[in-house]
């Protein structure tokens, strides 16, 4: 420990100085020389990577048997360390060779099959490991990244057959696919109560809020371009499918969660779903959909601000600051092909900015706050 911070410390009278003489003098007593653990460090480095270099070197020329056993081997010894240690770090590891393994697989046989089939697979033999011994953001992130892309590899599938097929029965198809991974809101919210491991729960409810967040955002920026009679009714299945499973979330989370943060999240998650066909409704202008993903992220900022979420309320006044720039370009796309009009889209730039720096700054909730808002 520095020296320097120690004395700043006892100046400041947050310790005193016999604290202080204590923690250096068991500081020099557990102290480990630097230069012996960097050149362990290098040692151990350089070990592994002559490893990796000679498997790499001959990996061509072992059989396919060979090379699935080892990758076999590895899972197995992983999932060993990882039981009989319980760390996050080996749990990720874990799932990413069984994740590989399957393309591995597919390499050494020359099997074929769509992408999501061994995505799905993965999910169905590694994900209740993941979530009964996984406690934290790098489990809940890579459980909830498989989830999405099997759900986005699953709903792609559709446009591959077929075209004979009804194109309202694959738009259906497809985006409750791509909507599947908001009930994860709903498990964990459900799970959040009835389990020791809240850190995991509480990850995951907020990455599915963050991808409902995205999936309305994506429904007011479409709104602005979809207007031909030949998509409207495909546009309405994929809006009134996707908003279906953002209210079926919230209504999970609602009966789930009954306390305040329960209660914040469902009406969040209904207010997507609205958001959602509100974007079908409102379809075709370009500034009512500027305004509909404006007034979206406003409503976000606000459940932010009564939940205490101070890094999600500053993105969401980053996005609308970002939108509102957007359509001052759009509106007036002229100002760019003069200097006069460069100056004031400079200025216009330079505004908006430091207008959302400001409100950022003096309506955000408090750092402790966020700690407050574990249950977003």
């Amino acid at each position: 420990m520095s020296l320097r911070k120690l004395k700043s410390w006892e100046d400041a009278g947050l310790i005193d100085a016999a604290t202080s003489a204590r923690i250096r003098d068991w500081e020099a007593t557990h102290a480990r020389p630097l230069a012996l653990r960097a050149t362990v460090a290098i040692a151990v480095l350089a070990i592994g990577l002559g490893l990796i270099s000679v498997v790499a070197a001959n990996w061509e020329a072992m059989p396919g048997v060979v090379r699935l056993a080892i990758h076999f081997a590895l899972i197995g010894a992983c999932a060993v360390a990882a039981q009989r240690w319980c760390s996050d770090a080996l749990l990720f590891v874990l799932g990413l060779l069984g994740l590989t393994f399957f393309g591995h697989l597919g390499q050494v046989y020359q099997t074929s099959s769509p992408l999501h089939v061994p995505i799905g697979l993965w999910l169905l033999l590694f994900a209740p490991l993941l979530l009964v011994r996984g406690s934290g953001w790098l489990i809940a992130l890579l459980f909830f990244i498989g989830l999405a892309a099997f759900g986005m590899t699953f709903g792609l599938s559709f446009t591959e057959n077929d075209p004979r097929l009804d194109p309202t029965l694959v738009a259906a198809r497809i985006s409750g696919a791509f909507a599947m991974p908001v009930l994860v809101a709903g498990l964990a919210a459900w799970a959040r109560e009835r389990s020791q491991r809240s850190g995991l729960w509480h990850a995951l409810a907020c990455l599915a809020l963050a991808y409902a967040a995205g999936l309305a955002s994506a429904a007011t920026i479409a709104s602005a371009v979809v207007d031909a009679p030949s998509s409207t009714e495909d546009w309405f299945t994929a809006a009134a499918v996707t908003a279906g499973m953002l209210l079926t979330a919230a209504v999970v989370v609602r009966v789930s969660a009954r306390d305040g943060p329960g209660r914040l999240q469902a009406l969040v998650l209904a207010g997507l779903a609205a958001a959602t066909l509100a974007a079908w409704v409102l379809r075709g202008h370009q500034t009512v959909a500027a305004l509909l993903f404006m007034v979206l992220w406003a409503g976000i900022a606000g459940a932010s601000l009564r939940a205490g979420w101070r890094t999600v309320f500053q993105l969401a006044v980053a996005l609308i600051a970002l939108r509102l720039v957007v359509l001052s370009f759009e509106l007036a796309s002229d100002l760019l092909t003069s200097g006069t009009g460069l100056i004031v889209a400079g200025l216009l730039v330079l505004a908006v900015v430091w207008s959302a720096l400001r409100i950022a700054k003096r309506f955000a909730p408090p750092r402790l706050g966020a700690a407050d808002g574990r249950s977003a």
